[in-house]
């Protein structure tokens, strides 16, 4: 029996009553966060993350090719975000968007925020750049990819190491990492995702939503900040517009989690 897609009309009825209470279907408070878990793999670049029942694993890797004409000095970040098809019951057209979804945030998030410095992975300028690929594979899916795979691609790119380089003129000799140690990547932040989704006409309102939770949702938002408290990004999807209020209390409540979450990534990265 194939799994449905959607969640039937007495799922949603029962799970916006209990939204009504103050309450949620997996016994979290409204304001909750899953058990959040980050484990660095044997290879520099390898993170797996697990938020609650969500799972993703991220993969860093790097090749040496020519620079874009307009940006001769600047290195190349590249994001891509694949879901299993073992991810969750049943992967349709629209589990299948939102490896477009993740992958355009990802961009947003860490590469228009500048929280890597695309300089600093130049060899030659206007012949020989480092260009990144951060693959990022959904393994699990139990709601919130986003902040899934935010903290796995950060946490891979913080992990990784590159080789070192010696340039001589336009000449540029690539160390085996065996003889030199490798070089990590310069990150000027960590930006991190917060998610939340509204129910109803926007007034029922959580923090990290499970999947049954984004499958009822009217709208989602993300604020991005980084460990200095800086908004990097905020992010709002759905027909059902926020007032000023709701997005301010959206990233007050994004600053209290942001600590606990970077304490984590520190803690990962430090291994």
């Amino acid at each position: 029996m194939v799994a449905e897609t959607e969640p039937s009309n007495i799922e949603t009825q029962f799970l916006l009553e209990a939204l009504q209470r103050g309450q949620r279907t997996d016994g979290r408070g409204i304001y909750d966060y899953r058990t959040l878990k980050i484990t660095g793999g044997s290879t520099p670049g390898l993170v797996t993350v697990q938020l609650g029942q969500t799972r993703v694993m991220a993969r860093v890797s790097c090749t040496v090719t020519r620079p874009y004409p307009d940006r001769p000095t600047e290195g190349i970040v590249q994001f891509n975000a694949e879901l299993s098809s073992l991810c969750a019951p049943h992967v349709d057209h629209t589990l299948r968007s939102q490896e477009v979804t993740v992958t355009r945030m990802l961009e947003r998030v860490l590469r228009q925020s500048r929280a890597i410095d695309t300089e600093a992975l130049c060899i030659v300028a206007g012949h020989k750049v480092w260009a990144l690929r951060v693959d990022v594979h959904i393994l699990d899916h139990a709601g919130n990819l986003v902040d899934a795979a935010a903290i796995a691609a950060i946490c891979a790119l913080r992990r990784f190491r590159r080789p070192d380089v010696t340039v001589d003129g336009e000449t540029a000799v690539i160390h085996d990492v065996r003889d030199r140690n490798p070089v990590p990547l310069s990150i000027h932040h960590t930006p991190v995702c917060v998610s939340f989704a509204f129910f109803g006409a926007g007034e029922l309102m959580v923090l990290d939503p499970s999947l049954l939770e984004e499958q009822s949702r009217v709208s989602w938002f993300t604020v991005t900040l980084n460990a200095h408290k800086e908004v990097c990004a905020l992010n709002k999807a759905g027909g059902v517009p926020l007032t000023h209020e709701q997005i301010k209390r959206c990233v007050q409540i994004a600053v209290a989690k942001v600590d606990e979450i970077n304490e984590k990534i520190q803690d990962a990265v430090n291994i």
